[in-house]
This record gives C-alpha cells, structure tokens and sequence, in this order.
C-alpha cells in the first residue's frame, strides 16, 4: 500500500528532475558546439628531418605542409642533441687546447664546455644554463667562438632544456602559422628561474595557440606553481592537455588559470613508426570528433620502403585536413572553451531525480519504509552540501555514482518478470527500458556537466563499482522474487552443492569472463580481441558513432531474449548479460570529455541495432527449440 502511494510522486520528481537535467544539457551542448575548432600542427624536428630528405629549404617544406592544411608548429624545447649542428661540447680536459693561450689557464678540467659561433644562440644558452643548473656558468671567449662552461657532465647535460629557437619560431611565424612550445622540466625551478626562462616567449605569445609541457612533472611543481601560473598568464595563452599523458601539476595549474587549457591528441614517433597512414588518421580523427581534442600533433611516417618521404606525408597532412573538415570541424586556432554556467538550483533537481529513483529501487525489493528514510537521508546530505557549498565537487560524484548504479538495475527489475513475452511485447519493454536508463544517463550527464570534467581533469568516479554493483543489485532482489522466504534456504542449497567437472569449469569461465569485463570497464583497458579493432573501424566509419559493444552485442539481444523467455533461476546469466547493456548505457554518459552529441548517437546506434541482433537471436533460439521438440517427438 505505502508503495503505490508515493510511487507516482517518485516518478513525477524523476519527470522534473530530467527537465531540469534538459536545461544544463543544453547548455553543455551549445558549449560544445561553439568550440568546433582544431589546430593541426606538425613537428619541427621531422620538418627539419623531411627538408633534409627532400631537398628543400625548412622554409620550403613548411610552406608546403601549410598548402595540405597543417596550420601550427611544435617547437620542442632544444637540448644539446637537437644543437649539435651549431654547438660543440668537450669536457674541460679537451677543450683547454681549443683556447688561446691566455686563455687556458681559466679552464677548469671538472667542467663542461659548450662551444657555438653564434653569438645570439650563446646568449640564449647562458640564459637558460645559468637559471637551470647549480653552480657557476663559465663564459670564455675564443678568436672565432664563445664557449659556456658548467659544472655538469655531458651525460647530465644531455637532460638539459636549452630554450626555443627563435629565428626558426620567427620563419614560421612569418609564414603566418601558430606556435605549439613545449617546455621542458628542470631540476631546481623556482620563480626566479621560471621567470627568467619563459620571458623569450612574450616576444611571440600572439601566435602561441598553447604551451605544452614536455615531462612527468611541470617544472616548479609542487612548490612555484603559482609561478608558473603567472607567468602563463602574462603569456596570456592556455595550456595544453596531452592526452593519456599524465603530468604532475599539471591540473593544479590548470584551475590556478581559470580552466583555460585544451586538449591536446599525440601520435609519438616510436607508436607512428608502427601505424599505417590510414590508422593514424583514424586515431587523430576519433580524437578531435569524439573527444574534444583541439590541438593534434601529426608525425610523419619515414616508411622505409618509400620512394618518396615528402610526398607521402604531405598527402597524409592533406587527408587529415581533408577528415577533419569533414567531420564539420574547422581549422584554426584552437581556444579553450567558454565558463560553464554553473546553475546550483538545476544541479539541485536533477540530484533530487537520483534520490526519488533510489527510492523506487528500495520499492522493487519490497523495501518502501527503508527506501524513503534513504531518500530522506540523502535529500539532507544533498541540501546541505550545495546550500553550504562545502564538498560540492565529492557530492557531485557520489550522486553520479548513485545514478550509475540506481537506474540501470531499476530499469531490468521494472522489467523483469517470470512469465514469457510475445517478440513485439519483449521490444517494447526493452525500449522502456532503455529509456528508464537512459534517465539516469542525463542525470550523471547534468551533474557532472563542468569544464574541468569536459577537459577530463576530474573525472566521473567508481567505475568499476557501477559496473559490477547492479549486477549483485539485480541477482539479490530477483532470487527475493522468486524464492519468497525461501531464497536464503535456496541459496545455502546451492552453496552446498557438491563441486563436479563441469562446475569447476564453469566457475573459471565467469571468473575469467569478469576479469575480463572489469578490465575493459572504465577509462582504460584492456587491448582490444581479435577482429574487434576491424570491427569498431567499420562501424565508425558507417555509422558515425560506433556503438559500444556491451550493448549492441550483449545487453540488448540478451535482454530481448531474456524478456521473450520469462525468468527461470537458470535463465539468470541471459538476464545479467542483458543489465550489462544498460550499465553500459549509463556509463557512456559518465565520460563528460566525449560530446553529449556522440554520446547520443552511439547510444541510439546501440539501440537499433542490438534490437536487429537481438530479433536473430530471438528468432534462432525459438527456431531450435522447436525443431529440438520436433527431434523428440519423432518416434525414429
């Protein structure tokens, strides 16, 4: 009774708490829809490599890369390997020869020597040495060269950034391309020295698009982030997110700038030596479409069994341009994307959706009382927290959890019943419920709904929690179900069971088929089984948004079967397979960095086409039972 009574005031808050949602999604979309731009930049060092090749001028090959669409540049922070055509080193017992005599007495054999006839190029490398390395910088002055003694050996040396070029940042400036440095760490940093190294670059900030940082570690972190924050912003220029790239500090600094950063998708050298052109521009496709990425660094492949090492890269650079362009993106200077409006009054409703669901959920266990204190409880929690705006952030995620695990098991057990359903039944009922997950997919998509979850410095928490706590969710209220009293008396039965063959091995198959979906859950996983990488490239390509393969291959032709044949005990695993699909669901929603467009379109793709698969299976299962009943009753 007390469950029918507040069933439709449950379900009237979830209607509003989605229409709240509605309103910070749409926000969130058109956020996403005005930032549509994406640089395409090369890298200066295989530029040099490819002139080099190819016959041409620096100039002339970046000229040429600029026609095919590539409109920045990556200058890597120089080091001594980069600077051995302009600069020679020799520890100090070696180079007391090279000086005059008047000269050599102030050498000093512990020292390293660096030796450059560019005057311009030695300042800026005492600069950066005399900021970057303890102890004295040593200048010496020959009839024709200048040379920089430090107290590092050349092995040591070898680690050290030795600032930007800047006649080459000059050229490709003039050539109207943008500039993509990447800084490197150094032992010592501190405000002075941040200070002092960064400063060249003012001289070129209007054409930086984004700084990068090269190392494990920003260089300051953790004490001088601050300042390296304001010299950041008096370049007045975001920074830049590498993906899969983890860097320490790296979003520390990124709130210390208001957020203003964007995401940045790497080929390196060593992975684009073993790639095809074809999944090269795959990955940094799928990487701008699908995943905000707004800076790509495009390498080049030196295949060895080219003819042609400028022609093939140049036509590579112009098919990306070409993807690119064709997936409705633009090219041009990247940007970070605008504030977020934060509502707290939205963020507030779409919570109280989560809560109400909670509250159903307790009710399909036959649990009304305890469901509603819950929901009490947590309606406390939730005002509290964002009226005192304390911990805003952690109840975010909680209530994101909550939704992950609430609504895809809510949906199978509104679902689930004993009996067996018509094939029309059973797709109309998986249609409902896919929209009752799909509720919960716009609620994490609302509340989660923050740049820094769009620029993936916080992410969506408890992944593997919510992939595998509807699955105990579901198995517990449905052996409720259908044992009554019984179900703790059925379940010590089959714990009593006598271990055979075949339950062992079935045990180390769904062990194995759980590790195995646990690792593929969440950010990162495992690598992809055989023929899957040809498959999701098929499906990309024609569909778009390739569906996850949870659902279209699981959760949907599973649940459908399920639905079509009523619950039996020994029907479970079709059902679990079939909440896989909705967890999955759910779960595309929580990845905020993904377009909520995408995300809308790869789950519809799920949808129809799990139902396509799921009417075979149907259809097959059916086909086989009967013709197995056919075998039995034939008197042969």
């Amino acid at each position: 009774m007390l469950r029918w009574r507040y069933q439709p005031v449950l379900w009237a808050v979830l209607i509003i708490a989605t229409l709240a949602a509605g309103v910070v999604i749409t926000n969130r979309v058109r956020l996403e829809e005005a930032n549509r731009t994406v640089t395409l930049a090369v890298d200066f060092q295989q530029v040099q490599k490819l002139a080099q090749w190819s016959g041409l001028t620096t100039r002339e090959t970046l000229s040429r890369l600029q026609q095919q669409g590539a409109n920045a540049v990556l200058f890597k922070e120089q080091t001594v390997e980069d600077l051995q055509q302009q600069v020679w080193v020799r520890p100090g017992s070696e180079a007391v020869l090279s000086f005059p005599a008047a000269v050599q007495k102030e050498v000093r054999p512990e020292y390293t020597y660096l030796f450059t006839s560019d005057r311009e190029l030695a300042q800026r490398l005492e600069l950066q040495l005399e900021n970057k390395i303890p102890g004295e910088v040593q200048v010496l002055a020959g009839s024709d060269f200048i040379a920089l003694g430090i107290p590092l050996s050349m092995a040591e040396l070898k680690e050290v950034g030795l600032g930007f070029p800047d006649r080459e940042m000059a050229m490709a400036r003039e050539l109207g391309l943008l500039l993509v440095p990447q800084v490197r760490w150094w032992y010592g940093a501190n405000a002075a020295s941040l200070a002092a190294t960064l400063r060249p670059l003012l001289a070129y900030q209007d054409s930086i698009v984004a700084l990068l940082f090269n190392d494990k570690s920003l260089p300051g972190y953790p004490h001088y982030l601050s300042n390296l924050a304001a010299q950041v912003e008096q370049l007045k220029v975001p920074v830049g997110l590498i993906e899969f790239s983890p860097q320490q500090g790296l979003s520390q600094l990124v709130m210390l700038l208001d957020k203003r950063a964007v995401r940045v998708h790497s080929i390196s050298v060593d992975e684009m030596a073993g790639l095809t052109p074809a999944a090269a521009l795959e990955r940094l496709e799928l990487a701008a479409r699908e995943r905000n990425i707004r800076v790509l660094i495009a390498r080049f492949k030196f295949a060895p069994g080219s003819t042609n090492w400028l022609e093939d890269n140049l036509r590579y650079v112009g098919e990306l341009r070409k993807v690119i362009l064709d997936d409705g993106l633009t090219i041009g200077r990247a940007e970070p994307f605008l504030p977020f409006p934060f509502s707290r009054l939205w963020l507030y409703l779409t919570g109280l959706g989560v809560l109400a669901a909670g509250v159903l959920l307790m009710m399909e266990f036959g649990l009304p009382r305890l469901g509603l204190a819950l929901g009490f409880l947590g309606l406390v929690i939730w005002t509290a927290t964002l009226g005192l705006n304390h911990q805003v952030l952690m109840a975010r995620k909680v209530m994101a959890l909550g939704a992950a695990i609430i609504f895809p098991t809510l949906a199978v057990l509104t679902a689930w019943t004993p009996l067996s359903r018509s094939l029309k039944a059973a797709i109309a009922v998986t249609m409902r419920t896919a929209l009752i997950s799909f509720l919960g997919a716009l609620s994490i998509a609302a509340i989660l709904a923050d740049n820094t979850f769009i620029l993936k410095i916080n992410e969506f928490s408890g992944v593997k929690i919510a992939f595998v706590a509807p699955l105990f969710l579901f198995t517990a209220a449905v052996i409720i179900r259908q044992e009554g009293r019984r179900a703790g008396a059925t379940v010590q039965n089959w714990l009593d069971t006598g271990l055979t063959v075949k339950l062992v091995l079935l045990a180390a198959v769904v062990a194995a088929a759980g590790v195995l979906y646990l690792s593929r859950s969440g950010n990162e996983g495992v690598g992809l089984l055989p023929f899957e990488g040809q498959m999701r490239s098929f499906l990309g390509n024609v569909l778009l948004a390739r569906p996850r393969t949870k659902e279209f291959l699981l959760g949907y032709p599973f649940l459908l079967l399920s639905l079509s044949l009523g619950y039996r005990h020994r029907f479970l695993l079709y059902w679990l397979l079939g909440l896989v699909g909705q967890i999955s669901l759910v779960n595309t929603f929580s990845h905020i960095h993904i377009p909520f467009l995408i995300s809308l379109l790869r789950t519809f793709n799920g949808l129809w086409l799990g139902l396509l698969i799921g009417l075979l299976l149907v259809i097959a299962v059916r086909l086989g039972a009967a013709s197995l009943r056919r075998n039995r009753a034939w008197p042969g």
